[in-house]
Parts: structure tokens; C-alpha cells; sequence
């Protein structure tokens, strides 16, 4: 007989908000929108907000395990939405919530902290590393974006012999740095007690999923998970504990594989599952398996009862804005974070790109000069505050809001002249307040594209009509057009994605900026 028992966590939020000209990047959240939500948002504000009861009946445990991973480098929610769940400073007053109870608490990251592998990311892990030490982290699995930084890099952000709070141990079974498992990282196991009981963890990386990983093969060595989990099991065993735990970056079926194999493991938490976790726990043979989804949006906590038919209890929290504050712990977090995209000059030291055109941004007072009824609409919208929204944040924020203005990750849809689809600056793109003040806010290249040269032989059209031909003035009046069609296939989508905008409707929003041809 299976030793676990699963209950669902839900809120019913109803309450929904547009914000135009907003995105949310990994940088800092992400959002979770209810069926209720979707449905529509005109009467929402009539109806009542209920919100499920945080852990309802349940019994103190032994200890109980939070459990995350896969947050792919989403640290709390942008607030660009009310609707956004999520976020490391949610995660930890439920740990503090739990802790109120008097119940002992772990956490367990099955790793995937990170998106990119970029100057950014580094200063991100670092982030996450110390949110991670804050909420009393037990162990972090080395997931492929954590192996996407190399060996050097993670070796030099662990030392086993450390003094900082919580040393996280660096946990893998399979993975050695620069060919030397004496190295001490990662760990191979870990077995500790809590409340005079044992858990007993380990973990692994299916080599599936580091295939496009350059050190692999160089500085990391990955081994078949099978194999690498024999020797580590059997050293378990010696240990006797009271709870086997597998942190399986691994496909679901990958992770079922693993649990045939060995059944000493009762608790399986697994990759390969949906953005929108299921709700309920799985089994294969007698092991609870799960997913606790992605973007940090969710986390799993599960209660361990040694004495009872049923020793395994788990519950899916929905980390939404109802039930959990924001920790000032992991506000402090953020404004390290963001302190050190400033200090480190992050804008100007990552490398910007050329723009496929050839072309530069000038800036929407150029525009103005002859688009003038668009420019009117233009300030107007909430386009046109997109940068001062960086500084203020949401009203649900206020004196908790960090500045983003030094993040590049939040400037790609609140300046001119970043790419949505790589997070970078282009060449004569927005660089900061002092030196492309120009170019602050949500503005019309951001959509048409640079329009230097566009600009460039209207004017000189109009000193000197026999300096261009009217064919030169056309084609480069149709390289900044943009049709309704193009809008909404492919450039709104850039910022108002399914996360950041889950009620966007073009035809409703359109009407708000709407603007057409030179007027």
C-alpha cells in the first residue's frame, strides 16, 4: 500500500489588471491566472475573493519539506500584473507561516534556478543562493542551467568548509567538476536529521538534457544516472534513514526508470512536467512522484508521519498575493541583486547587438516632429511612463518596491532599442538616463523599428526634393510600417506575453493607442 496521502491549495482570484507596456521577465517573477480569471475581467471587482485555507487539516509533522525547482531565474513577481503569483519573498513567509506552527522545515530545490548563462545570470545565481540560505535550504540538485555556468563557476560559489549561513550543499550523483570527485562539489549524498528522524538524499541530471552544455565533456563529466545512483544507494543504506529522497532532474518516465530500479526511494520530485503543475501526487510502486512546475509560481510542501499508515502527506501551494506577504528577508535580496546591476555596470558590459537593419534608434522626439496626432496619443498611453514604472512599481508594492532601472531585463520593454527575444541592448539602443534620455519609456521604434533612416530622407525631402527620389522616400517610409496583422502576430506578444498580460485583448487595447500614417 502506498504510504502518502496529496490535498490541493487553491485561491480563486478575481481580481484582474491590465498594465500597458509591461513584461514579465525572468528577472523577477512570474504570474499564475485561475480559469475564473480568464473567463473575463469586466465584473470582477464585484465578485468575492476566496482563498483556500494554507495547509487545511493537517496535523504537525515530524518535519515537513518544502520543495521547488525548475525557476528557470523568475525571483518574484515584476508587478506587472495583480494576477501574478510567485516569487522567493512569498516562498519564504510560507516557510515562515509553517515555522509558526512550530513545524521543522527543510527546503529541497531540484534545481533549474537559471534561464541564461550570461554576466546576469551569474549575479542572479547569487541572488538565489543567498534567498535559498535565508529559507533554511537543505540541498540544491545541479540542474542544466546550474552546469550552463561551469565548473568554475560553481566551484568557486560553494566551499564545504564555509562559513556562510546554511553552506547549501551543491547535491549530485552523477555530476563531477574537472574530473575530480574529491573536489567535495558537488556532494554525492546527504543524510541529515531532523526532529530524530533521517533523510536521506540524493540526486541526478539526465545527460539528455545537457546535450548543448560546451563543458561537458571538458571541465563537467555527467554519468549515466543508473550507474552513478548504485554506489550512493548503497552507502545510503548503511546510513539507515527514515526517508529516501531523489531530486530527479529527469524526465517523468526518465525518473520512473530510476525508481523501478531503486525502490528505496519513497520520495521522487521530477522534472519533465508541466509549466502548470498537476495538483496531485503520482506513484510508482511505493514512491510519491511529483512535479512543483516552473517560474517559482508554486512550491510543494510535503509532511513526513513516521508513525502513521500513511507516512507521506503533500500539498501544491499556489504562492499567491492573497495568503503571503513579501519577507523582508527576501526584499533585501532583491535590492542586493539590483544594487549589483548597478554597481557592476551590467548595460554597458554586456555586449550589444546590431540591429538586422542597419539602422539606428533616434528617439520618439524625432518622430514627433511629423507625427504629430500619434505622438499626442502616445503620451497619453501608459507606454509613454513604461521607465517611471521601473522606479514606483505597482500600488500593492509601495515600500517594498526595489528600483529595476539598472536591469536589463526589465529596461527591453521599458526603453527604446532592446531586443525582446535576446534580453540585450542594441547598438543605439537605450543605455541609461544620463547618456539616452531620449530614449526612456515604451516608444514607437520599439514597434516600427529604428527610423534614422527613414528620418534622415524625409528631412532631407523636404530641404531639397531632388536630393532623394521619391522610390528611395517610399521604401524607407514601408521599412517602419507596421501593419495591425504583423502587431498581432508578432510584436505586442513581445511584451504583453501570456504571463504578463493574461487578459490582453488587441482589439479592446488598440482602441487605447490607436494611430495611424503621418498626421
Amino acid at each position: 500500500m502506498r504510504s502518502f496521502t496529496v490535498s490541493l491549495s487553491a485561491v480563486l482570484v478575481l481580481v484582474c489588471c491590465f498594465a500597458t507596456g509591461c513584461r514579465d521577465t525572468d528577472t523577477t517573477g512570474s504570474t499564475n491566472t485561475t480559469n475564473s480569471e480568464k473567463k473575463g475581467s469586466e465584473d470582477s471587482e464585484k465578485k468575492p475573493i476566496v482563498v483556500a485555507p494554507l495547509l487545511e487539516n493537517w496535523e504537525e509533522p515530524t518535519f515537513a519539506l518544502l520543495l521547488t525547482g525548475e525557476q528557470h531565474g523568475y525571483l518574484e513577481p515584476c508587478g506587472c500584473s495583480e494576477t501574478q503569483s510567485g516569487g522567493v519573498a512569498r516562498r519564504h513567509d510560507l516557510v515562515k507561516q509553517m515555522n509558526e506552527r512550530g513545524w521543522t522545515v527543510t527546503g529541497l530545490d531540484l534545481g533549474g534556478t537559471l534561464k541564461r548563462s550570461r554576466l546576469q545570470s551569474k549575479i542572479k545565481f547569487d541572488a538565489i543562493l543567498r534567498a535559498l540560505r535565508e529559507m533554511d535550504y537543505g540541498a540544491l540538485n545541479l540542474g542544466p542551467e546550474e552546469l550552463a555556468l561551469g565548473a568554475e563557476e560553481l566551484l568557486t560559489r560553494f566551499d564545504p568548509n564555509g562559513a556562510e549561513k546554511n553552506n547549501l550543499p551543491f547535491v549530485s550523483a552523477n555530476v563531477t567538476l574537472f574530473g575530480s570527485p574529491d573536489l567535495g562539489v558537488p556532494v554525492r549524498y546527504r543524510v541529515y536529521e531532523l526532529n530524530g528522524k533521517k533523510i536521506g538524499l540524493t540526486s541526478i541530471v539526465s545527460p539528455k538534457m545537457t546535450v548543448d552544455n560546451p563543458y561537458v565533456g571538458g571541465d563537467l563529466t555527467i554519468e549515466e544516472p543508473a550507474e552513478a545512483l548504485a554506489p550512493v544507494v548503497e552507502k545510503l543504506e548503511s546510513e539507515n534513514p527514515d526517508l529516501w529522497v531523489l531530486l530527479s532532474y529527469a524526465s517523468t518516465e526518465e525518473s520512473r526508470e530510476l525508481i523501478r530500479k531503486y525502490p528505496q526511494f519513497q520520495l521522487v520530485v521530477s522534472a519533465g512536467g508541466f509549466a502548470e503543475p498537476e495538483t496531485y501526487a503520482k506513484s510508482e510502486g511505493d514512491a510519491m512522484l511529483l512535479h512543483v512546475g516552473h517560474k517559482g509560481k508554486y512550491a510543494g510542501v510535503v509532511g513526513f508521519y513516521p508513525d502513521a499508515e500513511e507516512k507521506l502527506k503533500f500539498e501544491l501551494v499556489d504562492l499567491d498575493r492573497h495568503r503571503f506577504k513579501n519577507s523582508p528577508e527576501m526584499i533585501e535580496v532583491m535590492r542586493y541583486y539590483q544594487d549589483r546591476l548597478k554597481n557592476e555596470n551590467i548595460v554597458e558590459r554586456d555586449p550589444a547587438l546590431a540591429h538586422p537593419s542597419g539602422f539606428e534608434f533616434v528617439g520618439v522626439s524625432d518622430c514627433a516632429k511629423c507625427h504629430t496626432k500619434a505622438h499626442a496619443k502616445w503620451k497619453e498611453s501608459r507606454h509613454a511612463h513604461a521607465f517611471e514604472s521601473l522606479i514606483k512599481g505597482r500600488e500593492n508594492y509601495q515600500g517594498e518596491w526595489i528600483s529595476r532601472i539598472y536591469d536589463p531585463e526589465c529596461l527591453v520593454c521599458h526603453t527604446t532599442g532592446w531586443s525582446q527575444t535576446h534580453y540585450s541592448r542594441y547598438e543605439s539602443g537605450y543605455l541609461s538616463e544620463e547618456e539616452t534620455p531620449h530614449l526612456l519609456n515604451q516608444q514607437c521604434e520599439n514597434c516600427h523599428g529604428p527610423s534614422s533612416h527613414h528620418s534622415e530622407l524625409e528631412w532631407k525631402y523636404d530641404e531639397d526634393r531632388k536630393s532623394v527620389t521619391f522610390e528611395e522616400l517610399v521604401a524607407a517610409r514601408k521599412e517602419v510600417q507596421l501593419t495591425e496583422t504583423e502587431a498581432v502576430k508578432s510584436v505586442c506578444i513581445r511584451c504583453h506575453d501570456g504571463d504578463n498580460s493574461p487578459n490582453f485583448n488587441f482589439e479592446k487595447y488598440w482602441e487605447k493607442v490607436k494611430h495611424q500614417g503621418r498626421d
